[in-house]
């Protein structure tokens, strides 16, 4: 029960409903980091609640490189859409530090979205913004130059695992909170290390970025300039 809190999905229900809901969250599995949670190949029998940990999903092309999709913090669901639309994973998830997963069988989720219509509207709009997400990356990659393409996931990934932390007293900054090493960014936006160390270094010489524990943090001049205030609040 100590994660209810936690997790936005299992706030939105009712205190007097949750022994009624929590036998489908009974399964929790304690994962290594780097460990396999599923494969594009495997059979999507389990919807999957981040308890605690870091995930990141992610597909490989043809050549094998690694397009990451989105990261997963604690609380979060994920693996629901391919459970609702297809009988496979479409994509891999892999821990990203020591992580304990709740695993929910495919026939309780969907019992869950009948019975509770306030889950059916959290998955909707849950796929709907993995959507958008998805979207932008495609974006991100085809019209822009590096600088923009590096600014553009940074904020991203503040929407996906940032939180709000303190900086200076000129405003808040927001810590995207799992260490991303430069090369994995320059997978992110199709781009060599060389040149993401380059506009990096550039960003954080005029104030916009920092480093904090091998942690991004961007800085209020950052969020002042390429977030909108209500996106800034939103994702503090």
């Amino acid at each position: 029960m100590w994660f209810v809190g936690k997790s936005e999905l299992l706030s939105l229900i009712q205190r007097h409903c949750l022994d009624e809901v929590m036998p489908a969250f009974s399964d929790h599995r304690t994962l290594r980091k780097n460990s396999v949670v599923y494969r594009p190949d495997e059979s999507s029998e389990h919807v999957y609640l981040l308890k605690r940990g870091s995930v990141r999903l992610y597909r490989l092309t043809e050549d094998g490189q690694e397009i990451t999709l989105a990261f997963v913090k604690a609380g979060m669901i994920f693996g629901d859409g391919d459970v609702l639309n297809q009988a496979n994973y479409s994509h891999h998830a892999q821990t990203l530090a020591p992580s304990m997963v709740c695993y929910i069988r495919k026939q309780d989720f969907k019992d869950l979205l009948k019975s509770y219509d306030v889950i059916n509207q959290f998955v909707l709009r849950n796929h709907y913004l993995r959507w958008q997400e998805a979207q932008q990356l495609i974006e991100n990659l085809s019209l822009h130059d590096v600088r923009k393409r590096l600014t553009n996931i940074l904020v991203m990934f503040s929407g996906q695992v940032g939180t709000a932390c303190d900086y200076t007293e000129h405003g808040d900054a927001i810590l995207i909170d799992l260490p991303i090493a430069q090369d994995k960014l320059a997978e992110f936006i199709g781009t060599s290390r060389e040149s993401v160390n380059r506009h990096f270094s550039e960003l954080r010489a005029e104030g916009l970025v920092d480093m904090r524990e091998r942690r991004i943090v961007l800085t209020p001049a950052f969020v002042s300039r390429f977030m909108g205030k209500t996106q800034a609040l939103a994702t503090a």
